[in-house]
């Protein structure tokens, strides 16, 4: 390509024509560089200590007759639209007399708000925790009057979730990941469809020092791979898949949970079924006594201390339980020919 040399007359020429808007470009320069600074500064120079206190304080006002108590140690900014809070705990009052109240822990979380989707009409917010020994992330969109939620679980420390071993009343080890999807019309969790996909490995029960039922030390129940999906449609999250098969035990279990707004208040209707096998029940004279001698007719010693375990057993050697209530306050009881098929 053949560039030939500018001349001194069309510079002239330019320069006559378009030098009259020089004096704008500098002005929506100076006009960048004065909303660029204020906005840096405002946000080094924000009140986060307010906020957090504002914060903690609306949500705690919220709850019926303190059932929930938020606390944050720590809040600061994180980017350029979000907050990084650190010490992160929600007390929730226990459900038995007498006992302290339940603690779910983050030791970190990052929220941030998407301008872009903002400057486009919608409202989307990204979240990434820091809990449990592992990681919680995902994101919660707003389009139009409907809302989106995405949630993805890594690496989840079961042992680290305390209501869990509370509701179980054994010490539980294992990971825990999978995701959550969710879409929300008109922002109702009760009309709620989508999908729950986890997945538990390395799953056990117990440490041989907790005792069960108050009886025996129970020693430790190798679950393996523990596998829960659900799909949800009008608000009714329908368990379609529940199941382990273990060293030590058998377990499966089917039911529903009707979605409401707050997840503790969520009535739920489901059954479970595990048998502890033979190879477990013969490991040693506390296995036996717990559960009873394979071929032996005499009763086990949990079926003793709890007519309800005696009346969950069926045949087969499996307990069926019924679950019902709501998430917050379950209600087990036995389901003997009910359950679900192994």
């Amino acid at each position: 390509m053949n560039w030939a040399p500018l001349k001194n007359d069309s510079v002239k020429e330019f320069l006559r024509k378009y030098g009259k808007y020089t004096k704008y470009a500098k002005l929506v320069g100076y006009l960048f560089f004065y909303l660029s600074c204020l906005f840096v500064f405002s946000l080094v120079t924000f009140p986060y200590t307010q906020l957090k206190e504002h914060v903690v304080a609306s949500f705690n006002a919220q709850q019926r007759s303190g059932q929930q108590e938020l606390q944050i140690d720590e809040m600061s900014g994180y980017w350029l639209s979000g907050v990084r809070m650190k010490g992160v705990r929600l007390f929730s009052g226990s459900t038995e007399p007498g006992q302290p109240p339940q603690k779910i822990e983050i030791d970190e979380a990052t929220v941030r708000y998407s301008i872009l989707s903002s400057l486009l009409g919608g409202s989307e917010t990204s979240f990434d925790f820091i809990a449990f020994g592992g990681e919680v992330s995902g994101s919660y969109e707003t389009t139009d009057k409907d809302v989106s939620l995405g949630m993805a679980l890594d690496a989840v420390d079961l042992s680290r979730v305390e209501p869990l071993a509370r509701a179980l009343g054994l010490p539980i080890q294992g990971k825990l990941g999978g995701s959550v999807n969710l879409k929300m019309p008109g922002g109702k969790t009760s009309k709620s469809s989508g999908s729950v996909s986890l997945v538990g490995s390395g799953v056990s029960v117990g440490d041989g020092k907790a005792k069960l039922k108050g009886a025996l030390a129970l020693p430790q129940i190798q679950i393996g791979t523990l596998t829960f999906s659900a799909e949800a449609k009008d608000g009714v999250l329908k368990i379609t898949k529940m199941n382990a098969g273990g060293k030590d035990l058998e377990l499966s279990g089917d039911g529903r949970i009707s979605l409401r707004e707050v997840a503790t208040d969520s009535p739920c209707d489901a059954q479970v079924r595990f048998k502890v096998n033979d190879a477990y029940r013969n490991k040693s004279d506390v296995t036996k006594s717990l559960f009873g001698t394979p071929g032996s007719t005499e009763p086990a010693l949990l079926e003793l201390a709890d007519p309800r375990v005696k009346q969950s057993k069926r045949a087969d050697g499996f307990y069926a339980w019924a679950i019902r209530g709501t998430l917050g306050k379950p209600d087990f009881s036995p389901a003997p020919g009910g359950g679900v098929s192994p």
